[in-house]
């Protein structure tokens, strides 16, 4: 079964600060992603959005677990990290030692639920 992380049309802001406008990526698993930007440019606030940190004011993020789709927007960070941490597993057996898993499993709560 399928594993993937789909960022659709993602907009955010921090109060009248926008900082994602129509953002969208889809990383399927085994797919190594890194983003790239200077200072300021929004990768950190992409992935918190992602960890339910921070809330998008639009768009939609989902991750499919063994063909079981979670939509993340709105769920606590913990709820979310866990989503987000079985979903590292599923792609770290695909790709063991890539950037991708020490990225990803370098958050406190997914080094929690990732295999040792």
């Amino acid at each position: 079964m399928g594993n993937s992380l789909t960022i659709e049309k993602i907009d955010a802001a921090y109060g009248s600060v926008r900082v994602l406008e129509d953002v969208s990526l889809n990383v399927n698993s085994g797919e190594t992603v890194v983003l790239l930007g200077t200072n300021g440019n929004g990768k950190s606030t992409l992935m918190k959005c992602v960890m339910g940190i921070v809330r998008p004011r639009a768009g939609r993020i989902t991750v499919e677990i063994d063909g079981e789709k979670h939509d993340l927007i709105g769920r606590t960070p913990s709820r979310s990290s866990i989503s987000a941490s079985r979903w590292c597993r599923k792609a770290a057996a695909c790709s063991r030692g890539s950037a991708w898993r020490k990225t990803c499993c370098s958050a406190p709560s997914a080094r929690r639920h990732a295999p040792r």
